[in-house]
């Protein structure tokens, strides 16, 4: 995997975006975030790949399109466990 794509997966993982979404889900949502992070300016990417570090706002950019990339695949919360369900 490309230094880039390590780089936006582990930004994306340690903002908390991965939380929400069950374990059976998590490869496939690396996949796609992955697949779209071509979504990513071509200024941002290029610091990405340059080893500058990124400033505030380019972590914003890169979350903000991870996030919408990731939304499909977290527990709506209708179908999350209610806390009484978990004891039965």
């Amino acid at each position: 995997m490309p230094v880039s794509d390590q780089i936006v997966i582990l930004l994306s993982l340690t903002s908390g975006l991965f939380d929400e979404i069950p374990i059976e889900k998590i490869q496939d949502a690396e996949a796609a975030v992955v697949e779209n992070n071509k979504e990513i300016t071509a200024d941002v990417f290029k610091r990405l790949l340059s080893g500058e570090p990124l400033s505030d706002p380019d972590r914003e950019a890169i979350l903000k399109i991870a996030g919408n990339i990731l939304a499909p695949f977290k527990v709506k919360p209708e179908s999350a466990p209610k806390p009484d369900e978990t004891k039965k």
